[in-house]
């Protein structure tokens, strides 16, 4: 597996300038979170207030920042007021600012939640999240490879709130991201 760097993402609000001038950068209040996997409880995995990118203006497109997350990436991020949250390959996971790709956070899963890995995926011995996190309210809501387990991390600061396991079996995984509704995960 090799290194990867956020670069752009679908629905842009990450890491995009053009070359013609189009303005990305959303203020907090115009910025459309991104709370879960699919965007919404619907999975539409549609930005509705996206409308500067098309056919047109997508070859206009720069660079805008990177960010190195140490190894691939293993979800979609999802946003929420303008910080992105995804877990790497390297066993950590990373909020970071939409707007300028500085880090906001990052907390090491393993350390975190005092688990070890299942050793399902080559080359990978450190407990790994390949779930997009789910914004709820304060909370991330993460889950963890293998052994199967959730676990809710304050937003703002990557500070673990609790953490449960869905199966007994050592082998059992996550590989599902999860959608929060009214109070229900």
């Amino acid at each position: 597996m090799g290194s990867f760097v956020i670069s752009v993402f679908p629905f842009c609000l990450l890491a995009v300038s053009s070359s013609q001038a189009l303005n990305l950068e959303l203020s907090t209040n115009e910025q459309e979170n991104w709370i879960n996997h699919g965007g919404d409880i619907y999975n539409r995995r549609y930005a509705s207030k996206e409308h500067k990118i098309s056919l047109e203006t997508v070859s206009n497109l720069t660079l805008k920042w990177k960010f190195y997350a140490g190894k691939d990436i293993t979800a979609t991020p999802s946003i929420y007021d303008g910080t992105l949250y995804f877990p790497s390959w390297n066993g950590e996971i990373y909020a970071v600012r939409a707007c300028d790709g500085s880090l906001v956070w990052k907390k090491n899963l393993q350390e975190l939640t005092g688990l070890t890995s299942t050793g399902f995926v080559a080359d990978v011995n450190w407990t790994v999240s390949r779930a997009t996190p789910t914004i709820a309210g304060e909370f991330v809501i993460v889950g963890i490879y293998g052994p199967a387990v959730v676990i809710a991390l304050k937003r703002l600061t990557g500070d673990l709130v609790w953490q449960t396991r869905l199966d007994s079996h050592n082998s059992s995984t996550v590989t599902m991201s999860g959608t929060y509704y009214k109070g229900y995960g």
